[in-house]
């Protein structure tokens, strides 16, 4: 994986982690798990649903009272899952289409500072890594930039949580 792809999915785990995206899986055995923070790995032979985080709490919950009294397959389950998530009024996205939103906000970042770079924009940020490298040298550039990225993200998030 190149370093550029490594940093792109780094900053699309930090935007999930942002705006409070939690998992809910279903594995080929039929069990049911819950995670507070969605990661963009896709994961084989599970089924995994992304919603707010508390939310997948409430949902896993009520899935796993579901499944005490029936015997059911992944596909089964998630149909269920799907049916408890609209009657009780959560977001429930299909996690591969969590991660291409995550992915998507990456890139509109990354196209800000593209476009900050190409306006000039940048000798202010430029500025501010200096004053911040005088007050301590180990500061590198890269994860400067890395840092803004981020805090563009947690924007994004806080805007699409709005």
């Amino acid at each position: 994986m190149s370093k550029n792809r490594s940093n792109h999915d780094d900053l699309a785990g930090y935007f999930l982690r942002a705006a409070g995206v939690a998992a809910i899986w279903i594995d080929e055995g039929g069990h049911i798990g819950a995670t507070d923070v969605a990661t963009i790995d896709d994961q084989p032979g599970r089924i995994i649903y992304c919603c707010l985080r508390g939310d997948h709490f409430r949902l896993s919950y009520h899935l796993y009272e579901w499944k005490q009294s029936v015997q059911a397959g992944p596909e089964a389950i998630a149909r269920k899952l799907e049916e408890m998530a609209a009657g009780l009024e959560v977001g429930l996205t299909k996690h591969h289409t969590a991660v291409a939103r995550a992915r998507a906000a990456v890139a509109a970042v990354e196209d800000a500072f593209e476009k900050m770079a190409a306006s000039g924009e940048m000798r202010d940020w430029n500025a501010a890594f200096k004053e911040a490298r005088k007050a301590d040298p180990s500061i590198r550039y890269q994860e400067f930039v890395q840092a803004r990225k981020a805090a563009m993200l947690e924007e994004v998030a806080r805007w699409a949580n709005g």
